[in-house]
């Protein structure tokens, strides 16, 4: 009988905390909604569909992840998705310094028009640095090589590109047709504009040294 009644704390502290999560979720996500609707944009609270888009850098290991909070809209003459990726990261022994935890990132994505060859530009780590010490710079510019790794094509980004991330210090990738960015971080409505406009310079300054899409090419429609 003692048991049980010293249990009774346990359960009110249990259920206490989930009534307030739940209430606090409810109360963020109806906020996200009102404010994607106050700026004409559209809210979605999952979309598993996009966690199929969500590999490779930054994506990488994790578990159980998660696709949250999406919001689509049109900026400039583009359109755009920005939504909360998060995933659990670290052990769940009680003994590991090194203990579960979700992390959350907020991805920004700026629809391109026609295809585009696969491109990821991402910081280097100390390691990276140390090792691209000992290779000839791949861009011609050393300075950019030390700090910024990059993996597809074009290999050689022109002046303005480089620039960009110079300027920006932000990481991206061009995958599917749609330029990508991200920030740590829960979803915060309030990045997605800045977010933008940086993506729009990016796009702007791609668009010089990328290939034209198919239509603009003369190529046959069906």
């Amino acid at each position: 009988m003692s048991q049980w009644l010293l249990g009774i704390p346990s359960v009110v502290l249990i259920g206490g905390y989930a009534y307030w999560y739940f209430r606090n979720y409810r109360k963020r996500r109806d906020q996200y909604a009102a404010a994607a609707a106050e700026h004409g944009w559209a809210y979605q609270e999952r979309d598993r569909d996009l966690l199929g888009r969500c590999h490779g850098y930054p994506f990488n290991d994790g578990r159980r992840p998660r696709a949250w909070h999406v919001v689509t809209g049109t900026n400039g003459d583009r359109e755009f998705t920005s939504f909360e990726y998060s995933a659990v990261f670290g052990h769940d022994d009680a003994e590991s310094s090194d203990r579960a935890e979700r992390q959350f990132t907020q991805v920004f994505a700026l629809q391109l028009p026609g295809a585009a060859p696969d491109l990821t530009v991402r910081p280097r780590g100390m390691l990276g640095q140390l090792a691209h010490g000992l290779k000839t710079s791949s861009s011609g510019s050393s300075d950019f090589d030390r700090s910024w790794a990059v993996d597809g094509a074009p290999a050689d980004l022109s002046p303005q590109v480089r620039s960009w991330v110079t300027t920006h210090r932000r990481p991206f990738r061009l995958v599917a047709g749609q330029l990508w960015t991200w920030a740590d971080g829960r979803m915060d409505l309030a990045r997605i504009e800045p977010a933008l406009n940086d993506l729009h310079q990016l796009a702007d300054a791609l668009s010089r040294q990328l290939p034209p899409p198919a239509s603009a090419s003369g190529g046959h429609h069906a």
